[in-house]
């Protein structure tokens, strides 16, 4: 029998994979074909209808057998984002309301996309659900993340994941003991695998930083690490086999300093080194396979260095912003250590040992926070930025709404103009999602972020043609390319749906009326950078209520899709252009 803790954890973590899948639903499907009631009234069940279940009573209308689910949310945000306040309940046909369990709940959405979709329902895709909700109960079994410094801890500390995803904690192919070796949600700290190896074998890029990692981590020089999770792909491969026969290569086995991983899992971190270690990993983490192609080292490192001086300008002009360099890169290229292989098990073999290296976070600051654990909740359902918010403000002595718009006005002030004036005026694609932004505080208050992802970052071919592009590949410039349109959905998914609203949803919930005054705190900040910009067209469109773009998560695991090919949902929002003066000073 389960014990009683057992039992809240996996209510803890049945409730909150309902949350996302619904936040999921509601978004790409529901809420665009018009299938949701809010705040109903009627035909509801009798534990909905109590006084004691406070929220809003949401009502969404299916399809045979079961007609209708109903549930209850705390928290409802300016794009329909939801904090699941209740069980959800089923109104099959010819029957009463039920209360669904979380399996049959997952089954039956899933059914009613499969249906809306015309297509058979996923399986892949529920069992990826299940991973991620089992995932989420053991880690919450086995949750001890130490403080070794701020960014480890933060790091460290995002349990639930992307709010926005159907499976954030899915990962396939890992056994349970090897997942809690090496999953930071456990506070997890490990030894990397180390391999002595020929110098012929070492192709690298950028900086050579290999042997200054290894010396920090082994003490000695002339070793390359590998991930655990990869060791045995890369110990089975007949090329690693062959060169290991010829003393090219050794394994040492597990060996060194340890590290911590962060919360993308594969990117490493150890407080002696001056990087990151971004490793490639033969596991699906959501959306993705986590492996470094080969093209991928090229344009991290490439990208740092064609926009080097880009970068400088715009830090220069926005001095709370800087964007994490990836200045290196390596791999091992055993191309010539076996005999009958193919081009594709070489590359395989590339992809498993391919290591990109991002800069270290270099700061005086103490206070530092991976921004998707602020806007996250606790095991105790609480928003971990509306609880910082409240604890500064009362140090500050102000009224809590009052320092949370100049908290978020702060905010603002360090991602927005700098994002967009990347785009606009230089043709830079950022992706400054949740996870991919580090928020530094001095007296409670934002004063500095770094945005990382650079190997993710992609460059606008009418500012970037190709002959700009020099010392990419045909393949690299490929993978970097984005259409002027593309650029735009994915800054604006990233930076504004992504991040800010997510932001403000957390920050604003116990509030009324605070969210649409950020809102607003917001438009003004975009209409300023507009007009410092030029008056972009999109810009002025996005302030007259042109919908943004959202990425459908969902769809894109429904319907099997590689993440590059996902599509988007767009949604209506509070940002309007402001011509009076005294709204702007009242919102702001």
């Amino acid at each position: 029998m389960p014990t009683f803790e057992q039992r809240i954890q996996q209510h803890q973590a049945e409730h909150h994979s309902l949350n996302h899948l619904l936040n999921c639903y509601l978004r790409e499907f529901a809420v665009p074909q018009q299938l949701v009631d809010w705040h109903a009234q009627g035909d509801l069940p009798k534990a909905l209808q109590s006084d004691l279940l406070e929220g809003e009573t949401v009502r969404i209308r299916t399809a045979y057998p079961l007609l209708k689910i109903a549930f209850k949310v705390q928290v409802r945000g300016a794009l329909n984002q939801v904090k699941l306040g209740s069980k959800l309940f089923g109104k099959p046909m010819g029957k009463p309301w039920q209360v669904l369990s979380t399996h049959a709940a997952i089954e039956a959405l899933l059914e009613h996309m499969a249906m809306l979709t015309q297509t058979e329902p996923n399986i892949e895709l529920q069992a990826q659900i299940h991973n991620s909700l089992d995932n989420m109960q053991l880690f919450l079994a086995h949750a001890n993340v130490p403080r070794i410094n701020a960014v480890q801890h933060t790091e460290q500390s995002l349990l639930w994941g992307h709010p926005f995803h159907p499976s954030p904690k899915s990962r396939s192919g890992v056994q349970a003991d090897q997942l809690l070796m090496c999953s930071p949600e456990v506070g997890a700290a490990f030894q990397l695998h180390w391999f002595e190896i020929d110098p012929v074998l070492l192709k690298e890029l950028g900086n050579p930083v290999i042997n200054k990692v290894s010396e920090v981590l082994t003490g000695r020089t002339g070793l390359y690490p590998c991930h655990p999770w990869e060791v045995d792909l890369v110990l089975s491969s007949r090329i690693y086999q062959q060169a290991s026969q010829k003393k090219l290569i050794r394994h040492l086995g597990a060996l060194g300093k340890v590290v911590w991983p962060t919360s993308s899992v594969r990117t490493l971190y150890q407080p002696e080194l001056d990087v990151f270690l971004k490793c490639s990993i033969h596991v699906r983490l959501t959306n993705c396979i986590r492996k470094n192609a080969w093209y991928e080292l090229e344009s991290a490192v490439g990208m740092t260095q064609l926009l080097a001086h880009t970068f400088e300008h715009v830090e220069h002009a926005h001095p709370g912003f800087r964007m994490l360099r990836e200045p290196a890169a390596c791999t091992l290229d055993l191309s010539k250590a076996g005999t009958a292989v193919s081009n594709e098990d070489i590359l395989s073999l590339q992809e498993s040992f391919g290591i990109i290296f991002r800069e270290q976070l270099q700061s005086h600051y103490t206070d530092i926070h991976m921004v998707g654990t602020l806007a996250s909740w606790d095991t105790a359902g609480q928003s971990q930025l509306a609880q910082l918010l409240g604890e500064q403000a009362e140090k500050h002595g102000s009224d809590k709404a009052d320092f949370t718009l100049k908290w978020l006005q702060n905010y603002f002030n360090l991602l927005v103009p700098s994002t967009l004036t990347l785009f606009f005026k230089h043709g830079v694609v950022l992706e400054p999602h949740l996870q991919n932004t580090v928020l530094a505080l001095d007296k409670g208050m934002p004063v500095r972020v770094w945005i990382r992802d650079l190997e993710g970052t992609k460059l606008v071919p009418q500012h970037w043609p190709s002959d700009r592009l020099k010392g990419l590949s045909e393949r690299a410039i490929a993978s970097v390319h984005y259409s002027e349109d593309q650029g735009w959905k994915r800054v604006s998914y990233c930076l504004l749906v992504n991040n800010i609203a997510e932001m403000i949803f957390h920050a604003c919930q116990h509030t009324p009326g605070l969210e649409q005054r950020a809102w607003q705190c917001l438009a003004t900040r975009i209409q300023q950078t507009s007009h410092a910009l030029g008056t972009p067209q999109t810009l002025s469109g996005l302030l007259q209520g042109q919908t943004l773009a959202s990425k459908n998560n969902l769809k894109t695991r429904l319907f099997k899709k590689a993440d590059r090919l996902s599509d988007y949902t767009f949604l209506s929002h509070p940002l309007l252009e402001h011509h009076d003066k005294h709204i702007e000073e009242t919102a702001c």
